[in-house]
């Protein structure tokens, strides 16, 4: 007998996944009346920009690809209450692993050497990953610090192979470009949107998978709810949290291959503006669930590709973007402290309190 499914617990899961946006729409919203425009012209013109046309939803899917899987990479470790914020540093040696592999093997058949770029980017990721891994699985060493300091072992690295060891001599820090037969091809000349958006959403419905038919999955989301119980059950916690840690590196490395072999056909010093960091936010937005993920990307997207025309349409200046972002991850913060802490609770209780006294 198939399960009854609960409509109105659904819609209030959803309802609160969007809070945070509707909070920071409303606050932009203000700020753009002060500043003399019309908040629902400015809003239509961004969704227009991003949504309206073949071009300009290429090119809003193109900015969503990326924190799609670095996003999938931290929800990995999320889900497992383990804290991978090296996913940048993680993306980084990936894609100069891609590049490496890209620009050092020739005359491969393309798909052959797609495949092995990706390959490369993988293992490279997931070795990385392995480090803050075995000191919190072994020695209890904090994930947290661990990974936030090897985010600049990575790009550092990264940055010297690039400008000192492999630098092309074309003016700017990029390696030799990749042979052809290692590009992702673009599915139209006038958008940068290339066949990584695929790999992005196979990506996705692999780690649905994982975490909803699969031991892993099973394991990944015991230990997060309760990891003392999941000792208990006689699970190894400290291999699990390895073995956590490498899946979550092995997919940032997937999303720095992504950016090499579809968009700079090289690897490029200082390439991501971010794209570790917008990933945890599109992780705690979909709440670590693949799907939310898929559609917070899209939203992040929408909100990078149509801030252009938003501007030019109406005047309101694209850093406006930049605040309702900012504003989206305090109300995230402000949600997960609530969710955890019972802080909206703890407020009404302290006014409660004086008001009485």
């Amino acid at each position: 007998m198939m399960a009854k499914i609960n409509f109105k617990q659904i819609s209030k899961k959803v309802f609160y996944l969007i809070l945070p946006v509707i909070f920071a729409f409303l606050v932009g919203a203000i700020l753009i009346v002060v500043s003399g425009h019309n908040p629902i012209e400015a809003y239509g013109a961004m969704f227009r920009g991003a949504l309206v046309g073949k071009s300009a939803l290429y090119n809003t899917l193109f900015s969503s690809t990326p924190i799609i899987v670095t996003g999938l990479a931290i929800a990995v470790a999320f889900k497992a209450n383990l804290f991978n914020m090296g996913v940048e540093g993680q993306m980084y040696l990936g894609a100069f692993a891609a590049a490496y592999v890209g620009f050092t093997l020739k005359g491969l058949p393309p798909v052959l050497h797609v495949i092995l770029c990706i390959l490369a980017a993988v293992v490279v990721g997931g070795l990385f990953a392995l480090i803050p891994g075995v000191l919190k699985g072994r020695f209890n060493v904090n994930e947290m610090v661990v990974t936030i300091m090897l985010n600049y072992v990575a790009i550092l690295l990264t940055d010297y192979l690039t400008n000192f060891v492999f630098y092309s001599g074309e003016g700017y820090a990029a390696t030799y470009p990749i042979e052809q037969s290692a590009y992702l091809p673009r599915f139209m000349k006038t958008s940068q949107l290339n066949w990584a958006f695929i790999i992005a959403l196979i990506m996705a419905c692999i780690v649905y998978y994982i975490f909803k038919y699969t031991r892993l999955g099973f394991e990944i989301k015991a230990i997060g709810h309760n990891v003392s119980f999941a000792e208990a059950t006689g699970m190894n916690t400290r291999n699990k949290a390895i073995i956590i840690m490498v899946v979550s590196g092995m997919l940032a490395g997937i999303a720095g291959a992504g950016e090499v072999l579809g968009v700079h056909h090289r690897f490029i010093a200082g390439f991501s503006p971010g794209y570790g960091w917008d990933g945890m936010t599109i992780a705690l937005l979909g709440k670590n669930n693949p799907i939310g993920i898929l559609i917070a990307a899209l939203f992040f997207g929408i909100l990078k590709n149509g801030g252009s025309t938003m501007e030019l349409m109406v005047g309101v200046p694209r850093s406006l973007i930049s605040i309702i972002q900012g504003l989206i991850i305090f109300f995230l913060a402000v949600d997960y402290l609530n969710t955890e802490f019972g802080f909206m609770s703890r407020l009404k209780f302290m006014f409660r309190r004086k008001v009485r006294g």
